[in-house]
């Protein structure tokens, strides 16, 4: 079983290399992270799934979330983030997302957010990483204060912020208040008559098909580009009510 487990983590398929991360840790033998750290990767995505099994083995969870951001690429702990699935366990999970929000990149730590926002709606998170969660949104948040909206993926930060913020967070009620003036409808549509003898592009103008009858309206559906405001209205009242 350990052969087969080091035979995925030193191949090709790193989707294979990320399941056998967790099942090695799961071992408990100290002489594994040696073992690993002998072999010679092919190429730097090997050197990348070696290095965080490698860490991972010899210093576990707190190593990792330590060493996280020295990791591989941008792109390759991106993937990281989202090839980690049940098999790593409820803590680990949570402890690289948390990691992962210091992330310099927005695209990044968006899959940071989509981690641990899963792990919170699983009812995985105690109540000291919850906080740890909250007070980093706020804080990446903070860096965003006059044009919000770039922020990658904002509605899920304000969707997280609704399940982990308390009531007797007031500085996160507060920056998620300030947020009203860019919320509204996230898409808006418009209905447009048309007349079925002169129908626009790109409906055909000849040879309509038999028996199908012609459209009279057209619907189009655009997003605003705004946070959607029932998102932000729903987090607010989870938080509200939250003790």
């Amino acid at each position: 079983m350990v052969e087969k487990l080091l035979t995925k983590l030193r191949g090709k398929d790193y989707r294979a290399a990320y399941r056998a991360i967790p099942q090695l840790r799961k071992l408990d033998d100290g002489s594994l992270a040696g073992v690993v750290a002998s072999y010679k990767p092919k190429d730097e995505q090997r050197r990348f799934q070696l290095e965080v099994a490698r860490i991972a083995l010899a210093e576990g969870i707190r190593g990792l979330t330590m060493h996280w951001l020295r990791l591989g690429t941008d792109e390759q702990r991106r993937i990281l983030l989202q090839e980690i699935g049940p098999e790593w366990g409820d803590e680990w999970p949570v402890e690289i997302a948390i990691a992962a929000l210091e992330e310099p990149d927005d695209k990044v730590r968006g899959y940071a957010v989509l981690c641990a926002k899963g792990a919170a709606q699983r009812g995985n998170l105690t109540s000291e990483q919850r906080a740890r969660i909250t007070h980093g949104l706020v804080r990446v948040m903070a860096r965003h204060e006059e044009q919000p909206l770039k922020l990658f993926w904002l509605e899920h930060y304000v969707e997280l912020l609704g399940l982990t913020a308390n009531a007797s967070d007031e500085p996160t009620i507060a920056r998620l208040e300030r947020l009203r003036p860019f919320a509204g409808a996230s898409r808006r549509s418009t209905v447009e008559k048309l007349d079925p003898d002169n129908l626009p592009f790109p409906y055909p103008e000849d040879d309509w098909p038999a028996g199908l009858p012609k459209p009279v309206v057209r619907v189009w559906d655009r997003g605003t580009g705004l946070l959607e405001i029932k998102v932000l209205e729903s987090a607010l009242r989870q938080i509200r009510a939250r003790g």
